[in-house]
């Protein structure tokens, strides 16, 4: 009898490594596929892969999935300055949508019956995984012992290390999960809302007091709300080869200047509050600088319905509403927002600071509007002083018949 097949979405982790075994013992052949979205550095594909083949997959499958990541989710964030709760910028959470899919690319290809990820059911990761796959493989069946067993990580590692396999001690006491948009870490002191992470727990940014003492001052450029180059002041290019070289090149940047931490507490959309540590210089540093620009681009009432649509759009990727056509009318909106985003902004990175030093762009309205001889705080050849007092009359009349109101009449 021909055993059936399952691809797995492996990171090498304690989940999924728990979970190759897990479906083996039960006599499944397992597919193994690595979905890289950023978190593989140089040689680490051959370390999962080997731990792939370690624990027993039949097939082993790596999809480099960072430029089509880039292209269909991160440049939306981007241009949405989207951050979760104005702080968190969805890290790995919004790369599930790629993930999940690359997933089931690979599925169809070995004619698989099944396919697993090795999410809890306590977060939100198992529901986007599941919401991709039933979308585009409905006849797929998903198998998850990890949330449907309800395991712990203690008894993840004591089965594997029953069977001679070894669990290092930072995987199991935290879950780390690394991409191009940032790393999450969740332990036992993200459980509660008091404990801060222990130095040891996070993975590549320097605490503030390691820091270097002198910063570094950056020249990020955009055209039409897309990152197209970034300088150092002393001329240095940032790698620029693929459209997402910029953002992990000033991942490791920032993270050299402490920049980029952060605890992230909000509700999910399973209903329960979570917390979890997060690493993200590059994003943070691309919003806050894109943000800036389009202050001196965009006019108030653009930059106000955008902060409202584009913080929806960011809810609902971060929330696994992918297919609903909706955010097609969301990117198409935030596309034409885009139109006058070109310009470069100055930023520095100290001590785990992102300071924005200046700004510049041929579609400034302050410079529109020093070229009409409006300069803030000196007057304006517009408008004599007369009419100036007569405006701010005007403009104080409703207050007043407010405050009126709400006195008593006599």
């Amino acid at each position: 009898m021909t055993k059936r097949k399952i691809v797995l979405a492996f990171s090498g982790g304690l989940d999924t490594s728990y979970a190759l075994v897990d479906f083996r013992e039960k006599g499944w052949d397992v597919v193994t596929a690595n979905i890289d979205t950023g978190g593989l550095h140089s040689g680490e594909a051959e370390v999962v892969k080997a731990r792939a083949e370690e624990l027993g997959a039949v097939e082993h499958h790596v999809v480099d999935a960072r430029a089509e990541l880039y292209d269909r989710v991160i440049t939306y964030a981007i241009k949405a300055n989207y951050l979760r709760n104005g702080a968190y910028p969805s890290c790995v959470g919004a790369e599930r949508l790629i993930q999940a899919e690359k997933v089931v690319q690979v599925a169809l290809e070995v004619g698989a019956d099944a396919v697993a990820h090795g999410s809890t059911g306590a977060g939100a990761d198992h529901v986007r995984y599941d919401a991709v796959i039933r979308a585009l493989a409905p006849h797929l069946e998903i198998v998850t012992p990890i949330r449907d067993e309800r395991l712990t990580r203690e008894g993840e590692t004591e089965f594997l290390r029953s069977r001679g396999y070894e669990v290092s001690e930072k995987v199991k006491l935290y879950s780390i999960n690394e991409g191009l948009i940032g790393t999450s870490i969740g332990g036992e002191e993200t459980y509660g809302s008091w404990e801060y992470l222990p130095e040891s727990a996070w993975t590549y940014t320097k605490p503030i007091d390691e820091a270097p003492e002198k910063g570094v001052e950056l020249l990020i450029s955009f055209e039409k709300g897309e990152v197209v180059s970034a300088v150092t002041a002393a001329g240095d290019a940032l790698p620029n080869e693929n459209n997402y070289d910029i953002l992990s090149a000033l991942n490791v940047l920032g993270g050299e200047h402490g920049v980029g931490r952060g605890i992230h507490m909000g509700s999910t959309m399973v209903g329960n509050l979570a917390r979890v540590g997060f690493e993200a210089p590059g994003m943070l540093i691309l919003i806050a600088a894109h943000r800036e620009l389009e202050k001196l681009v965009l006019s108030n009432r653009q930059q106000s319905t955008k902060a409202t649509l584009g913080n929806t759009y960011g809810d609902l990727l971060h929330e696994a509403v992918y297919f609903d056509p909706i955010m097609d009318d969301f990117r198409a909106f935030l596309d034409s927002s885009q139109t006058r985003v070109t310009g470069t902004v100055r930023v520095l990175l100290h001590k785990g600071n992102i300071v924005l030093l200046g700004s510049r762009s041929p579609h400034s309205l302050l410079d529109a509007a020093t070229r009409s001889g409006v300069v803030y705080g000196h007057g304006s050849s517009l408008w004599t002083g007369e009419q100036a007092r007569a405006f701010a009359h005007m403009y104080s009349v409703p207050g007043a018949i407010l405050r009126a109101a709400a006195e008593p009449a006599e």
